[in-house]
């Protein structure tokens, strides 16, 4: 995760009328792929980019294509974020734990699929990678004026 430029957790009201927490949050990470094939590029494809409180999923985006040549590391910046979204139960939980100083854990989960097309595609290995990083958000903001926070990612693939 490489930043949080924006958080804000404030009283508001929903379509209906209702009185509820509304949260505005952005963050940004940067996803690095280094392909050791000394001989085909790899393909990657991104599924939604969700990001949850708890079991409260509160923002999703759709990641971009990619495609690594080979032997060579690619990076590529990833953003998900949301405007405006009433939270109801959850804001409240959201706004105390902010307040008791250890902070507020969030979740970004993101699903990745890479391939190799190799032999004019007639070879077409596919992997499916899970990647799922911890984010807990400070009370404060940092010496740049954004939110915050510490994170750690975990990334599991299969073939």
């Amino acid at each position: 995760v490489t930043g949080i430029p924006q958080f804000g957790l404030g009283e508001g009201v929903d379509q209906s009328g209702v009185t509820t927490k509304i949260l505005t949050c952005n963050s940004t990470m940067d996803l690095n792929v280094d392909n050791k094939s000394k001989l085909f590029g790899l393909h990657i494809h991104t599924s939604v980019i969700q990001m949850s409180f708890g079991p409260v999923v509160f923002a999703n985006s759709q990641g971009p294509k990619l495609y690594a040549k080979s032997h060579a590391v690619s990076t590529v910046n990833l953003y998900v974020g949301v405007k405006n979204k009433p939270m109801y139960g959850a804001g409240r939980n959201m706004q105390d734990m902010l307040k008791s100083g250890k902070g507020l854990p969030l979740i970004i989960r993101l699903r990745l699929r890479s391939n190799f097309k190799v032999v004019w595609k007639l070879i077409n290995p596919n992997f499916h990678h899970n990647v799922e990083c911890m984010l807990v958000l400070h009370g404060d903001l940092n010496k740049h004026r954004n939110q915050a926070y510490s994170s750690n990612c975990r990334i599991a693939s299969t073939s």
